[in-house]
């Protein structure tokens, strides 16, 4: 909950500093080619979800640290490193060269895309799917796109293998985030620009003003179900599969912190940590592959084609699906409403209803 001028994580026993704004997110909203919605809200409408202001909830953790006497030091980077089994040797990397420091413990929390992570050796063995490349366009004047809301675009119209993604933004009242994906010989600039000019979102997207951009390539792994090997422990998107997102990072170094305390106090803290983290993320599943594998079986663009997303969210646009945001029961959620449909699909796209036939095998199987 967020409360006083903190969030206060009351399953995990710790609370963090923000002052920011906050955005409620009262509807997650999934929008056809033809624009046909399927809402996931809850019936009084109270949040989903609530959006910070990133930049003011780091200050507050920045200065939570600072008073706790952390040695902070900004604009370098860690380039390497060694663990000689009774301390690691770090290579930090500056404006003013490169020196060296020995720690006791080291906690990497360098992000999705690891290096340190693999350059400890904890990457060895595990699984690598590829690099996606995330565009964020900060968009202002946009015409007839919902607020409060996480809304994705659906279909070929709009992109040929995922969804467009719009969110709120905090950079102003009227600013919306819109996220693209691509791959190295399709970048996002170019879907950006087929929205922009040739998409159903074009004339909501005439007058819009871009503001800010932002991009990254996402290295996709398996999540490491040991995240630590001797005197060093992977945390959050640096041992996930793909993402935490910001509550599950904060967890995650809070018990990393507690982890670290007991080590070097001569108890097993890393396995304490790793106990806590194969339970409190639902990719830390001791058969990954197959968890992924059902999750490629019930991704929507990739299961239905632009006409069948139109049929198959009509069906469902005037009703109003579980308010859940998590990232995982958000499809499980979606393919329950459908299924409860079957009948009807029977009937009036039997090449669709068996097209389904997998989908259906795993509720059956209790999959989901």
């Amino acid at each position: 909950k967020v409360e006083d001028g903190k969030v206060i994580f009351t399953k995990n026993g710790f609370e963090v500093p923000y002052k920011g704004s906050i955005i409620p997110i009262q509807h997650n909203y999934m929008i056809s080619p033809k624009g046909h919605r399927v809402a996931f809200e809850y019936e009084d409408l109270h949040p989903s979800a609530l959006k910070f202001d990133k930049g003011e909830l780091l200050r507050g953790l920045r200065e939570m640290c600072e008073k706790a006497g952390v040695d902070l030091r900004f604009g370098e980077k860690a380039a390497g490193g060694t663990d000689n089994g009774s301390s690691v040797k770090m290579q930090i990397r500056g404006a003013n060269g490169t020196y060296d420091i020995e720690v006791k413990k080291l906690v990497i929390a360098e992000g999705v895309n690891c290096g340190l992570t693999a350059a400890f050796g904890l990457n060895e063995g595990r699984q690598y799917f590829g690099t996606p490349l995330i565009c964020s366009y900060t968009l202002e004047g946009t015409h007839d796109i919902p607020h409060n809301s996480w809304t994705q675009y659906y279909g070929n119209v709009y992109h040929p293998f995922t969804e467009i993604m719009v969110g709120e933004s905090s950079e102003s009242e009227d600013a919306l985030e819109f996220t693209v994906g691509g791959i190295n010989d399709m970048k996002p600039d170019m879907f950006f620009e087929k929205l922009r000019t040739e998409s159903p979102l074009a004339p909501n997207l005439k007058d819009a003003k871009l503001i800010k951009k932002m991009a990254c390539g996402v290295k996709s792994y398996v999540s490491l179900l040991k995240p630590y090997k001797g005197n060093v422990l992977s945390i959050g998107d640096s041992a996930a599969h793909i993402e935490v997102i910001n509550q599950g990072a904060m967890m995650c170094g809070y018990h990393a912190g507690n982890a670290i305390a007991k080590e070097i106090n001569g108890e097993s803290g890393f396995d304490d940590y790793t106990k806590w983290w194969k339970g409190a993320f639902e990719f830390n599943c001791d058969d990954q592959l197959a968890h992924l594998q059902m999750y490629g079986t019930i991704n929507i663009k990739r299961t239905l084609a632009d006409d069948e997303i139109d049929y198959v969210f009509s069906l469902l646009e005037n009703e109003r699906q579980c308010g859940n945001f998590n990232q995982y029961e958000v499809p499980k959620n979606f393919w329950t409403a459908v299924l409860k449909k079957d009948d009807i699909i029977r009937a009036d796209r039997p090449e669709l209803y068996d097209k389904l036939a997998a989908i259906r095998t795993l509720k059956e199987q209790g999959r989901f």
